[in-house]
């Protein structure tokens, strides 16, 4: 999933209005930016999987600190504890789930491939082996989100920018043809596009002069 962690954080922001949108951003991606980080210390291990479908060529092989359960629970309540000693309880309830959602909308996707404890008892409902559907599904909820985000917005110019954007850069991922990219530049590449994200979040909500 990619896009589908957005589509969580536009649904908190709808219940949690007083927090940016870009913390939620943040808080929907964490583990993954907490994997691609690891990834390039060599603690986590990803590798390339020749396949034709788009959504099982990255493996991951070892992310036990990241993408197990027990591990995303445990991040969780590490981000509650600190956003509420920094902010807020409710900012830290509200970036915690937004944290910890992250386990449930990948295993939804992913094929048994996502640990419960530490690297055992993998799991994944695998809807990820019906790219197409998978794909459909996913948009969906972002748009769906989206929409019940904003449908009450005055000034929708912005919040259709960024909709129209993510689901731009997403989209082609489905028919990138076949070919490795070497592990450390496709991490480098998706953290900086979850910076980006949550640049333009920042700047959706950014007071126009």
């Amino acid at each position: 999933m990619f896009v589908g962690h957005y589509a969580v954080g536009f649904l908190l922001k709808k219940k949690f209005n007083e927090i940016p949108l870009w913390v939620f951003f943040i808080a929907v991606q964490f583990v993954d930016i907490l994997a691609f980080s690891l990834v390039l210390l060599g603690v986590e291990k990803m590798s390339y999987n020749p396949t034709a479908n788009p959504f099982l060529r990255t493996s991951i092989d070892y992310v036990p600190f990241t993408h197990s359960l027990s591990s995303s629970l445990v991040i969780a309540l590490i981000v509650f504890l600190v956003i509420w000693k920094l902010k807020s309880k409710t900012w830290g309830i509200a970036l915690s789930i937004g944290v910890v959602s992250h386990w449930f909308i990948d295993f939804t996707a992913h094929t048994p491939d996502m640990p419960m404890l530490f690297n055992s008892y993998k799991v994944g409902l695998g809807l990820w082996n019906y790219p197409w559907i998978a794909f459909s599904l996913e948009i969906g909820f972002f748009l769906g989100a989206g929409y019940y985000l904003y449908r009450d917005a005055e000034n929708l110019k912005r919040p259709i920018i960024l909709i129209a954007l993510l689901v731009l850069l997403y989209t082609p991922t489905m028919f990138a043809p076949e070919g490795e990219m070497p592990v450390a530049v496709f991490s480098i590449v998706s953290l900086s596009l979850y910076f980006i994200f949550a640049a333009l979040a920042w700047w959706t909500e950014r007071k126009q002069n």
